[in-house]
């Protein structure tokens, strides 16, 4: 199929480059790098993501009334 893109310079000179070096032409770089990121996009939907859990651990009586500034701002310096 034949189509118009428009690609930013920057992009299409490394992907003209990318193309000389490997001995293919930009219709083929372009569609094995678009197939590339396709697929990967596809593999993440299908891939179950990983379930974190964090297990409460009790820290203890509050050694201070956050609400009260001064007496916050006591234990503060004493640390």
């Amino acid at each position: 199929m034949r189509t118009t893109l428009i690609i930013a310079d920057p992009v299409f000179k490394r992907a003209k480059a990318y193309a000389l070096k490997h001995d293919k032409n930009l219709s083929e770089v372009v569609t094995e790098a678009l197939d590339e990121r396709l697929s990967r996009d596809e593999r993440a939907v299908r891939e179950p993501r990983p379930i974190y859990t964090v297990k409460p651990v009790s820290m203890g009586m509050p050694i201070v009334d956050v609400s009260d500034r001064d007496a916050l701002y006591r234990i503060m310096d004493e640390r």
